[in-house]
């Protein structure tokens, strides 16, 4: 299945080819991402780790900074 990401961080979009049953948490691996500090949206939406990737999906994903 192919989908589009766009990474705010990094402010680039990428295509990628995925296997069925891709899930979040997956891509975020693929991509060198950890959970904790990330979110992903789909269609502006935030959407959780366990959600399953569809074809066609738009994602983006923000990374998140916290601190004192």
């Amino acid at each position: 299945m192919k989908i589009e990401v766009t990474m705010i961080r990094e402010n680039k979009s990428i295509s990628l080819d995925l296997p069925e049953n891709y899930r979040v948490r997956d891509l975020l691996k693929t991509l060198g991402y950890t959970i904790q500090g990330t979110v992903v949206l789909r269609n502006n939406i935030p959407i959780i780790e366990d959600e399953k990737i569809k074809d066609g999906d738009k994602l983006t994903i923000i990374l998140t900074a916290s601190g004192g």
